[in-house]
């Protein structure tokens, strides 16, 4: 397709009073005044990046200078484009991607400055997009995705993103919850978006990453296909890996993960940076702009080693980052403070160096005779028999206990011709032996398959409440 183009200028807005400036503002997406920004970022060819083994010094250190007017596309992307083009800035790509297929491509800063201006210029022509208008992007991670992200923050556009697991239910959800004007998807999600429109009047424009035609769609074009050369720094987020896990992959990769935790409402809270000890199963030590600290139900902070809910101290006012609020939840907003605390919903613990332990969610934690059971420090210990090759762990009702804990296992391979009973005392003995004996799973069924979230999350609380109503019924 012909790409739009149209007199290009790029929004900026207040870093501390967006929603009082977009109310004062003309809808037309371009029609921004051009306004003083400070860079966000100082020129030094020298500067290098620093590791870091003192998270106190690094917290010291961390005094963020926040412009009043701010836009990544430009103040960055744009500068760093530049500083390529005229040779001040080395050749790094901005964008290097690599799909399962082979299908490979690379773009420079200079490419993603060009291209993403391009997109920005169909989002406001072609689908008619203005200031705040909300565009939800189902898509996989492929480039375009980054280009749309880039695109919505030189247009001023709000971007929802969603994950290719979603059915037609969730995304009529989506469309009429948040009233957007336009969705961009593929073909897997095509025909459910198709299904729903009637239904969703604000749905103004459709956009297809596809190499067919589809009636009534606008088509994105193509772009081009680079190499990828080699893997030198692992992340991870999402759920806490398993240390076996995390060894298998530094034995195969040569590499460790460094794992991260954090939230949407908040981002990073804890990390374990580059430089920093690796301790497996740890989520590493709060980020330098956070107070994080494990606090009671009286908001007492914890001695180390002690369990209790991960919290963030907000006393003088919300981190740069954090949420406002949950909009129509008053009472979900109210919920997630607690005296100075904004609470994470998380239950974890402080070691004596500072490294935060993950031990569920609140709900997941099983309380059995008086103990406290984390359901990841018995899946941690299962994980490690060569039987199972993923597992569950929840409460289970109990008439002398209360409650117990209860596994749910599926069984790699060679296993599942195994005497089941015999497997489960055996799976019993395991974890007895690898950690405290009161945790050891008093049930264990196999399954083949364990319910999960559209991002791959295992929902306990399915488990969980299957367990209980079993008792009622």
């Amino acid at each position: 397709m012909n790409v739009l183009f149209i007199p290009f200028r790029v929004l900026k807005l207040p870093v501390r009073s967006v929603n009082s400036y977009l109310s004062n503002c003309n809808r037309g997406a371009f029609g921004i005044p051009k306004t003083h920004v400070k860079l966000f970022f100082s020129d030094n060819k020298k500067s290098k990046p620093k590791n870091s083994t003192d998270c106190e010094s690094m917290r010291q250190e961390y005094k963020p200078q926040v412009p009043e007017y701010f836009n990544f596309a430009s103040d960055v992307l744009d500068k760093w484009s530049d500083m390529e083009k005229n040779g001040s800035r080395g050749s790094n790509p901005a964008l290097w991607w690599l799909n399962q297929r082979g299908q490979e491509m690379k773009w420079s800063f200079q490419d993603l400055a060009l291209y993403s201006k391009k997109v920005a210029n169909i989002l406001s022509d072609a689908c008619n997009l203005q200031l705040t208008d909300r565009v939800i992007v189902v898509l996989p991670l492929i480039p375009e995705w980054w280009l749309l992200n880039v695109a919505c923050m030189r247009t001023g556009t709000v971007l929802i993103p969603g994950t290719s697991q979603l059915t037609t239910k969730d995304i009529l959800y989506r469309l009429q919850a948040s009233n957007a004007k336009c969705i961009i998807t593929n073909d897997v999600l095509a025909d459910s978006v198709e299904a729903v429109m009637s239904q969703c009047p604000s749905l103004k424009a459709k956009m297809i990453i596809s190499h067919k035609y589809r009636k009534g769609w606008i088509n994105f074009h193509d772009l081009y296909r680079y190499k990828f050369k080699n893997l030198q720094h692992c992340v991870s987020a999402g759920e806490p890996i398993n240390p076996e896990a995390m060894t298998i992959w530094k034995e195969q990769t040569g590499l460790d993960i460094y794992e991260g935790y954090g939230q949407t409402e908040t981002v990073l809270i804890c990390a374990t940076f580059k430089g920093m000890k690796i301790k497996p199963g740890s989520m590493g030590k709060p980020t330098p702009s956070l107070n994080v600290q494990i606090i009671d139900e009286n908001c007492n902070v914890v001695p180390p080693g002690m369990e209790g809910d991960i919290a963030i101290d907000v006393k003088s006012a919300k981190p740069f980052g954090f949420i406002s609020r949950y909009i129509d939840q008053p009472e979900r907003t109210a919920a997630s403070l607690r005296g100075d605390y904004y609470l994470t919903g998380d239950r974890g613990r402080m070691d004596e160096d500072g490294y935060v332990w993950f031990m569920g969610r609140a709900d997941d934690i099983i309380l059995s005779s008086g103990y406290r059971i984390g359901p990841f420090e018995v899946e941690n210990a299962l994980i490690e028999h060569p039987a199972v090759a993923e597992s569950a762990v929840v409460s289970s009702p109990d008439p002398i206990r209360g409650e117990v804990v209860k596994a749910f296992v599926i069984l790699t391979p060679n296993f599942t011709s195994h005497d089941p009973d015999k497997l489960i005392k055996e799976l019993q003995e395991h974890v007895k032996k690898t950690t405290a004996p009161y945790k050891y799973p008093r049930k264990i069924e196999f399954v083949k398959e364990l319910p999960k979230t559209i991002s791959g999350k295992i929902r306990r609380i399915e488990l969980r409440k299957k367990e209980w109503e079993s008792v009622k019924s």
